[in-house]
């Protein structure tokens, strides 16, 4: 097979068509410029090699820069008083962001409880929402949608919703885009 000469603009159009990862042959040659672009746009980029064996050995050149994984651990988590003026008189709402922009992540997530009441929101993003405690009642117009512990309720972006619960209600949210309290 004929050596190939890989450029930063090859690159870039793999990117662009979102492929993850180029094989270079034995003989092909990628510039120096190449791979840093390759770095820069999470494309990896690994060289195929024959083993001993006949079956191809792949090995890295390139492999991206990937943000840490992250534990919060959920005990130790404040939450912070939200929706001042929107919650029905006596309904206790409080969050928390824990995944945010400064993570590296295209979405947020964070924690979420509400106590006896309800209170109205309308959301600019997708959300879902894992419930841990407690019962979560999410009311759009005539739909209404009941979670307990281990359910998930996705509510999807452009949703005029009302918050609600009966007694109390502890969840995880999880929104897209990663600036959704941004959005209007």
């Amino acid at each position: 097979m004929p050596r190939q000469l890989f450029t930063a603009e090859d690159i870039r159009r793999l990117a662009r068509e979102r492929s993850e990862t180029l094989v270079l042959g034995q003989g092909d040659i990628i510039t120096p410029e190449a791979t840093d672009v390759a770095y820069a746009l999470g494309v990896k980029v690994i060289r195929g090699a024959e083993s001993g064996s006949g079956f191809r050995k792949e090995t890295p050149i390139v492999t991206p820069s990937l943000p840490p994984l992250k534990v919060v651990r959920g005990g130790g988590v404040t939450l912070e008083s939200f929706g001042e003026g929107l919650a029905a008189p006596g309904t206790n709402v409080r969050l928390k962001d824990v995944v945010t922009a400064d993570d590296k992540s295209p979405m947020a997530a964070g924690y979420m409880t509400l106590d006896k009441g309800e209170f109205p929101w309308t959301l600019t993003y997708d959300e879902v929402d894992v419930v841990l405690e407690g019962e979560l009642v999410i009311t759009r117009g005539r739909d209404q949608a009941r979670g307990l512990a281990g359910d998930v309720i996705f509510i999807p972006k452009g949703s005029s919703i009302t918050f609600g619960t009966p007694s109390h209600a502890r969840f995880v949210y999880v929104a897209f885009p990663v600036n959704w309290s941004e959005l209007k």
